[in-house]
């Protein structure tokens, strides 16, 4: 039985700071989508249920993705000349900082809590699973 965690990137061939950043944007799109069929998509990949390329060809993707190209498409011939140059400087930024932030290890994720005025008060919640009583 192998310890490794689950990689569904793994048959990507794609540097380990592309993989990050591609893994971080799933990440996204199944927490923060307004498009449930992205969502859900994003979900499965990241579960393995399927792999990234069955995604992209997946309809309820194409669909989504078809429309939004089209929409950017059109905002993007609108932009002047200085607009666009503008645009693509603050994309080569955006790309640098997000290759970047995804090399650099992630800090573990700590249980949150609610805050309140008394930390004396909040408790411990309780677990879901219980021991079976005999």
């Amino acid at each position: 039985m192998s310890t490794r965690p689950f990689d569904p990137l793994a048959d990507l061939a794609l540097s380990p700071t592309h993989k990050a950043a591609a893994r971080k944007q799933l990440d996204l799109l199944a927490e923060q989508t307004r498009h449930p069929e992205l969502r859900d998509l994003a979900r499965d990949v990241l579960s393995g249920r399927v792999n990234l390329r069955g995604a992209l060809v997946d309809p309820r993707a194409t669909a989504v993705l078809d429309e939004q190209v089209g929409r950017f498409t059109a905002w993007y011939h609108e932009l002047s000349a200085d607009e666009r140059a503008e645009h693509e400087r603050q994309a080569e930024q955006f790309a640098e900082d997000a290759s970047r932030e995804a090399a650099a290890p992630t800090p573990p994720r700590s249980r949150s809590r609610p805050r309140s005025d008394n930390e004396d008060e909040w408790e411990e919640p309780r677990p879901i699973l219980r021991k079976r009583r005999r």
